[in-house]
C-alpha cells in the first residue's frame, strides 16, 4: 500500500500484539498523507487487516463502525461485516454489510436506512455510494418522517441522490400511510434549501363552476444568482388555455425588479392580458428610481380571471415611473404615469407625460420666525372620458410659493398664519355649450391668492388619580382654521386632471375638538398610550358658492371641500358641512377600534359609518370592517357592507382555520367567501381552501387544496399560509 513504510509496518504489528493485553487495539496507518484509525477488540494485520469487535475506522470526516472489518491495503478496499454504519457530516446510514473503496469514494451498503441530508429518511435494497457526493438507491424508500408507518413515502425502482444539488428517481409511488395515491414515471427536486434548481415543477390542479378543471404545469428557470423566470400554463376546460409567467430579479442589495403576466383566448370572449410590475433602484446622493405597473387589456377580463376579491373589483389601475431625490427640506421629481378609472360608461383615462415637480419646504428666512416654502410643476396631462377628450398633452406649468410664521400663546396654543400665491398656465382649455364640453386651443393662466389662519396646540389637560396614583390624563386640543381663497374666475374654463387643477374659490370656518385620554401600560411601568381618542370637526361656509364654481346637483369634488372627510357631500349647497366624527379605542396592543362618521344637519340624517377593528390573542384573530352609506344627493350611494376575517391556530403546526368574507346587507349575499383549512404535522401538512365570488358579472366557486411534503414540496395551487391576512 503506498505511503506505508517498512517502519510503520512494524509499528503496525507490535502495536497488535500489545494490544492483546490491553482492552482495545488501534492502528494508524497513512492513506495518500491522511492517517485512517483503526480502533477494535481485536485486530490483526498482515497485507489485509482484520478487525473484529466493535470495530471504529476513523479516515477524513467520516465514521465507519462494524462488527468485523476487513481492509485490504493493496486496493485500498474496506469491507464491512456483521452491520455497518457509517457517518459522515449530516449523513448516517446503516445496514446489513457493505464495502468502501478509498481511492475513489465509492461504495455500496445492503439492507440500508438512514439519513443522506438534513431531512429526508431513506430505505434502500442496496445503496450505492457512485461518488464522494453521489448516491444511488434501488428498490428505495423515501421520506421525511419518523413513525414507523410513516404519513407520506416515495417508492422508487431507481434513485440518485447528489448531496446539496438534487435527487431523481424513476417509477415512483406516492403512498399516504399504506395507501398508494399518486405514480410518477420521474420525478426530479432539489435537495439543497439555499440553492435555486431549473426544472418541471409539480403539477397542480382545481376546480371551478365557472371554468371547469384547471390543470396548471410551470417551468422554473434559474438566471444566474439574482434572477430567476417561472413559466406556466394553465388549462381551463371550460375556458382554454391560459399563459403565464413570473420574474424576479435583485441585482444588488439596492435594486429590485418583480414582473408577472397572464393572457388567455377565453372560449367565452372574456379573455385578455395584465401586465404588473414594481421595480426599485438607487442611485448615491439620494437619487431612486421606482416603477409600479398594473396593466390590463380590459375590466371585463379582469373581475373574471383575477385570484382575488380586492383585484377583482379594484375600480382604478395606476402605472407609474418616476425618479426621485429628497434631501433635507427639498424634494425634486420626475414622473411619468397613465391611470384608468372603470365607469358605467366611458372609462376615465389620465395620462401624465414626464413631469418635473420641486418642492421645498419650511424653511427659514435667514434669522427671521419666518418661513418660506415653494411648489413647482412643469409636464404635460392628457384626459379621455365620456365628456371631454384632448386630442394631445396640455402643457401645465404650475408655481405656488407660501410664507407662514407661527406665534406660541398660553396653554400650549399656537396660532399660525400662512399666505401664498398660485400662478398656473394651461396650454388648452375648456368650452362650454348647452350640449357638451369642447376643448380648445386657447392659453389658460390661472393666478389665485390663498390665506389660512390656524389656532391649534395641546390646549387644556388634566391628570385624574385614584388616591395617589395617577389613573388617567384628560387632554383637549381645539383647532380653528379659516381659510380664504380668491381670485380663481376660470373654474369652469379649467381641464380637470388631478388635485392641481379640481380648486375653488372659498371663504369658510372649520372648528373642532379632540379629546385624549391617556393610561399607563401596566402598574410597574410608568409609560403611558393613548386609550381613547375623539374628534369632532365641521365647516362653515361663508361663500356656499364658491365664487361660482359650485354647480347644483352636480358632483362638487374640489378643494376645499375633501378636506373634512373623504364621503362626498358637494351636490347639495349648504353653509354648513356635514359634522365628522373620528374616534380611535386602543386598550392594547391586541386591540384597536376605529369609528368615522358623518352626520348631515341639513338632511339631519347620518350620511355615513365606518367601523374597523382587530383583536389579537394566542392562537386567536379577529378582523372586521363595516360600511353603510346613505343616498341623499347625487353622486352618492347607498351602500351597506361587512367584511371580516377570522383566524385561529399555529399555521406551522397542528390544526389552523382562517375565513375573509365580504357581506352585502343590502342584497343580503355574500360578494366574496374565502375559506381554509389546514392541518401541519412535523413531516407534511395539508390545506383545503374553498372561494366563492358573487360579482355579477362572475358568479364563482371554486375548491383548492395542497399537500406539503417536508424535503420535496408542495403538491396543489396552495402555498403554504404563514400569514393569510
Amino acid at each position: 500500500m503506498r505511503g506505508i513504510s517498512w517502519a510503520t509496518l512494524a509499528l503496525a504489528i507490535f502495536s497488535t500484539i500489545g494490544a492483546w493485553g490491553q482492552s482495545r487495539a488501534r492502528l494508524e496507518v497513512l492513506y495518500r498523507g491522511e492517517p485512517l484509525v483503526i480502533e477494535a477488540d481485536k485486530i490483526i494485520s498482515s497485507v489485509s487487516t482484520v478487525a473484529e469487535g466493535d470495530v471504529v475506522v476513523t479516515f477524513q470526516d467520516i465514521i465507519l463502525k462494524t462488527g468485523r472489518l476487513i481492509y485490504d491495503r493493496a486496493g485500498a478496499l474496506v469491507v464491512a461485516k456483521d452491520g455497518i454504519e457509517v457517518i459522515q457530516g449530516i449523513q448516517w446510514i446503516k445496514g446489513t454489510n457493505g464495502e468502501f473503496r478509498l481511492s475513489n469514494g465509492t461504495g455500496f451498503i445492503d439492507n440500508a436506512e438512514g439519513f443522506t441530508d438534513h431531512e429526508l429518511f431513506v430505505k434502500a435494497r442496496r445503496l450505492l455510494k457512485t461518488g464522494p457526493n453521489t448516491y444511488r438507491a434501488q428498490d428505495a424508500f423515501l421520506t421525511a418522517c419518523t413513525e414507523a408507518v410513516p404519513k407520506w413515502s416515495f417508492r422508487v425502482k431507481n434513485a440518485s441522490l447528489k448531496l446539496d444539488s438534487s435527487a431523481s428517481a424513476t417509477h415512483t409511488l406516492l403512498r399516504i400511510k399504506k395507501i398508494p395515491v399518486f405514480y410518477l414515471p420521474y420525478i426530479r427536486v432539489p435537495v439543497r434549501r439555499d440553492r435555486r434548481s431549473t426544472g418541471i415543477l409539480l403539477p397542480s390542479t382545481g376546480n371551478s363552476n365557472r371554468k371547469g378543471r384547471r390543470v396548471s404545469q410551470g417551468f422554473y428557470i434559474v438566471l444566474g444568482q439574482s434572477a430567476d423566470l417561472l413559466l406556466q400554463e394553465d388549462y381551463f376546460s371550460k375556458r382554454g388555455l391560459g399563459h403565464r409567467f413570473s420574474f424576479r430579479a435583485r441585482p444588488n442589495s439596492e435594486s429590485h425588479l418583480f414582473l408577472n403576466g397572464f393572457m388567455i383566448d377565453d372560449r367565452k370572449n372574456q379573455g385578455g392580458a395584465s401586465f404588473t410590475g414594481t421595480g426599485e433602484t438607487r442611485f448615491g446622493d439620494g437619487y431612486r428610481v421606482v416603477a409600479d405597473f398594473n396593466l390590463v387589456s380590459n375590466f371585463v377580463f379582469r373581475r373574471v380571471f383575477s385570484d382575488s376579491f380586492y383585484q377583482a373589483t379594484r375600480s382604478t389601475e395606476t402605472s407609474q415611473l418616476f425618479l426621485t431625490r429628497n434631501s433635507g427640506p427639498t424634494s425634486m421629481n420626475v414622473r411619468l404615469s397613465n391611470q384608468e378609472t372603470v365607469f358605467t360608461g366611458r372609462n376615465a383615462v389620465i395620462n401624465n407625460a414626464p413631469g418635473f415637480h420641486f418642492s421645498l419646504n419650511s424653511v427659514r428666512v435667514k434669522h427671521l420666525p419666518l418661513y418660506f416654502s415653494l411648489d413647482t410643476l412643469v409636464d404635460g396631462v392628457g384626459r379621455s372620458d365620456s365628456q371631454i377628450e384632448t386630442a394631445s398633452l396640455t402643457q401645465r406649468l404650475d408655481l405656488y410659493p407660501k410664507l407662514f410664521f407661527s406665534l406660541d400663546l398660553p396653554q400650549g396654543l399656537k396660532i399660525t398664519p400662512r399666505i401664498g400665491v398660485r400662478r398656473t398656465f394651461y396650454s388648452d382649455s375648456l368650452e362650454e355649450t348647452a350640449d357638451a364640453k369642447h376643448i380648445i386651443s386657447e392659453d389658460l393662466v390661472r393666478d389665485y391668492f390663498d390665506f389660512t389662519l390656524t389656532l391649534d396646540g395641546w390646549g387644556v389637560s388634566k391628570v385624574y388619580r385614584k388616591g395617589k396614583t395617577p389613573a388617567f390624563k384628560h387632554l383637549m386640543e381645539p383647532l380653528i382654521r379659516y381659510r380664504y381663497t380668491t381670485g380663481i374666475d376660470e373654474y369652469r374654463e379649467t381641464i380637470i386632471f388631478d388635485e392641481h387643477d379640481a380648486i375653488a374659490n372659498t371663504n369658510e370656518v372649520e372648528f373642532g375638538l379632540v379629546n385624549r385620554f391617556f393610561v399607563r401600560r401596566s402598574p410597574e411601568d410608568s409609560s403611558t398610550h393613548e386609550w381613547l381618542s375623539i374628534k369632532v370637526a365641521q365647516k362653515y361656509f361663508v361663500d356656499p358658492d364658491f365664487g361660482g364654481s359650485f354647480r347644483f346637483n352636480s358632483v362638487n369634488q374640489f378643494y376645499p371641500l375633501y378636506t373634512l372627510t373623504g364621503f362626498h357631500y358637494g351636490a347639495v349647497k349648504r353653509r354648513f358641512s356635514p359634522l365628522t366624527t373620528r374616534a380611535r379605542i386602543t386598550p392594547s396592543r391586541r386591540f384597536s377600534f376605529d369609528l368615522h362618521s358623518d352626520y348631515d344637519t341639513a338632511f339631519s340624517q347620518l350620511r355615513n359609518l365606518a367601523v374597523t377593528g382587530f383583536f389579537n390573542k394566542g392562537r386567536l384573530g379577529l378582523g372586521t370592517t363595516y360600511f353603510l352609506t346613505e343616498q341623499l344627493e347625487p353622486g352618492t350611494l347607498k351602500n351597506n357592507q361587512l367584511q371580516g376575517s377570522v383566524r385561529w391556530g399555529n399555521f406551522r403546526k397542528g390544526l389552523s382555520f382562517s375565513n375573509i368574507f365580504s357581506y352585502d346587507a343590502r342584497s343580503k349575499g355574500l360578494l366574496n367567501l374565502r375559506t381554509r383549512a389546514n392541518y401541519f404535522w412535523d413531516c407534511c401538512g395539508m390545506s383545503v381552501e374553498y372561494q366563492r365570488l358573487n360579482l355579477g358579472l362572475r358568479e364563482e366557486r371554486e375548491l383548492r387544496f395542497s399537500f406539503f411534503l417536508k424535503g420535496i414540496g408542495v403538491f396543489g395551487t396552495i402555498r403554504r399560509p404563514d400569514r393569510l391576512f
